[in-house]
């Protein structure tokens, strides 16, 4: 019995699963770029698309900036981007992404200087570059997410118009049910009346008959007083 009321309760729970929050977990790797191996911040960011990520990439970086965004083989650069938290001056970052069915992979580098960014190196900006993809990270997801809403608030509303169109098909039963019952009701007066009027047809032929037989008498009666004539 306990098992019984186990698995029902995983089949209840089962379908919102898929609809828990992910966690967003930076980390450092080492990983190949356009200028080698080395040591880049990486995010997985759930639900979200390639084309999506990477044009707002380009956005969230440009801020603030006046250098060249360059986009070449897979890899987005800017040379002179601005974030008072990572740098007082303006330094190098370098993005790359790869999208799987889970999401986007997010991975960045930032060199400041003739050096790149580690929590190794530079422990203070290493937490500041942290929060500046941590921050892109949860944007993304929150859009991917939106969407995920109102894909999910059209699916409802169709959900919806399927329930109001059964109830449209109840309230026509039952409409006509009233109507055949209305039918039947006026089929059962008509019957009724047809009844009477059978039984009044059938008084009508007896008092006919009464009328017949006295007719026939009086008929009989002159035929005799005819027959009697000589």
């Amino acid at each position: 019995m306990q098992f019984k009321k186990f698995t029902f309760l995983i089949l209840t729970i089962l379908p919102f699963l898929g609809f828990a929050q992910k966690e967003l977990k930076i980390t450092e790797q080492e990983k190949e770029m356009s200028l080698g191996t080395r040591n880049a911040y990486v995010v997985d960011i759930p639900q979200a698309k390639l084309k999506d990520v990477s044009s707002d990439f380009k956005k969230y970086i440009k801020k603030d900036a006046k250098g060249k965004l360059n986009d070449e083989k897979g890899e987005i650069s800017l040379l002179g981007a601005v974030n008072k938290n990572i740098s007082s001056m303006p330094f190098t970052i370098f993005g790359r992404f790869v999208e799987s069915s889970e999401g986007v992979t997010v991975s960045i580098w930032v060199a400041d200087g003739e050096s790149f960014v580690s929590s190794k190196s530079s422990p203070d900006k290493s937490i500041a570059v942290n929060k500046y993809l941590k921050d892109f990270a949860v944007e993304q997801y929150k859009q991917a997410v939106k969407e995920e809403l109102e894909n999910e608030k059209d699916k409802a509303k169709a959900e919806q118009k399927v329930l109001e169109g059964f109830v449209k098909d109840q309230k026509k039963a039952e409409s006509n049910i009233e109507d055949h019952k209305a039918e039947i009701a006026n089929r059962e007066k008509k019957i009724k009346e047809e009844e009477a009027n059978i039984g009044t047809a059938k008084s009508n032929q007896e008092k006919q008959k009464d009328v017949i037989a006295k007719q026939n008498a009086v008929l009989n009666s002159v035929q005799q007083k005819l027959n009697n004539i000589k």
